[in-house]
């Protein structure tokens, strides 16, 4: 156990390593509830929401969510976010070490609109179902194929006098589906077992923060507190991240105006987070420094071992480096050969949600 975020954490069950196979040939469950949630609701909670995150949430009808980004207005990331679009009112889902700085941001620009925004960070539950076999789980248990539904797609069920909102999202690389619902500590006990206990044929097994991370990283996405920070007073200059640096140009819609729009239309990007495979045995850890022709060229924001065995990880380096640059990383003094990659790190024929054979 271990402390995030103002909560009391497993960083594993049984292993990392036996948490992180599971997921990736079988099923997990995590328990993500320390995860923030605000919900947006009034006449201007569109309008609201679009200048204050930078995808286009008008898109996606109900039910379903939109991958964004909460900028400052130096364009740097405040957070991720997923944007639901629930109907009748938006739920906005991000970090907890996030939660009282955006619940805050949020309130500031609020004064402005229509709207009614209530933090539900303490009140609402996530339960992620993660892998090849999560599909099989959550059919038996809800009724519900999320095979069939689009990514980021959500539905509305009723469980035992419960409302779950059924979300096919997740945060390791794999298929799987997000449940947010409210419930007495009894009934999420109840559903925690029996989610175990119907689970048990396909190989679930419970998994703690340590597996969450080692997976998210394989799957190469970026991490708040970590790839990602928010420049602060008396801070860094690389505690400044925007989503041009961070390759999350993805989540960005420039046909609207929002927060930070104009700090990155006249960025000149001179970093990039990039991802980087070591041709050495080694592990690279966050603060390993990359070098380049006996030269500092940026360093590392979290690194793990790969499913193959290969040290692999996220770092900040000069912009002009692209994929298949030779690079060394410094670990421990010694100098490791590594590599400039694509993501993901393990083969995508193989595992992943849109692998070929499951």
């Amino acid at each position: 156990m271990a402390d995030f975020a103002g909560y009391e954490m497993p960083l594993w069950y049984s292993s990392i390593k036996d948490e992180h196979l599971a997921v990736r040939n079988n099923a997990g469950i995590f328990d993500v509830s320390h995860m923030g949630e605000i919900i947006v609701e009034g006449k201007d909670a569109l309008e609201f929401l679009q200048y204050l995150t930078t995808n286009d949430i008008s898109k996606p009808p109900p039910i379903s969510a939109t991958h964004a980004l909460i900028l400052n207005e130096r364009g740097a990331i405040k957070d991720e976010c997923l944007v639901y679009n629930l109907g009748d009112k938006y739920m906005v889902v991000y970090d907890a070490v996030a939660v009282e700085k955006i619940y805050a941001w949020f309130s500031l620009f609020s004064r402005f609109y229509d709207v009614n925004i209530t933090n539900k960070s303490y009140d609402i539950q996530l339960y992620a179902i993660q892998g090849p076999k999560a599909h099989l789980l959550c059919k038996e248990l809800f009724g519900i194929d999320i095979n069939e539904m689009w990514w980021y797609q959500a539905k509305k069920i009723n469980h035992k006098g419960t409302e779950i909102i059924v979300s096919k999202s997740g945060y390791t690389g794999e298929n799987g589906c997000e449940l947010f619902f409210e419930a007495d500590v009894k009934y999420c006990i109840d559903l925690w077992g029996k989610i175990l206990e119907k689970g048990k044929k396909h190989g679930i097994k419970p998994c703690g923060l340590g597996a969450r991370d080692t997976l998210r990283i394989e799957a190469g996405y970026t991490l708040y507190g970590e790839d990602t920070k928010e420049k602060q007073l008396l801070s860094t200059d690389i505690d400044s991240v925007t989503p041009l640096e961070a390759g999350l140009e993805f989540a960005i819609s420039f046909d609207k105006d929002f927060v930070g729009k104009k700090a990155l239309e006249n960025q000149n990007v001179q970093k990039k987070i990039m991802h980087l495979k070591l041709r050495e045995r080694g592990i690279p850890r966050e603060g390993c420094k990359i070098f380049v022709d006996g030269k500092v060229v940026g360093e590392v924001t979290s690194g793990t071992q790969s499913l193959a065995g290969d040290g692999i990880g996220l770092c900040f380096v000069d912009a002009p480096l692209t994929v298949g640059d030779k690079v060394y990383v410094e670990i421990r003094g010694k100098k490791k050969k590594g590599e400039i990659v694509k993501p993901p790190f393990y083969d995508p024929k193989k595992y992943g949600a849109f692998r070929e054979v499951i």
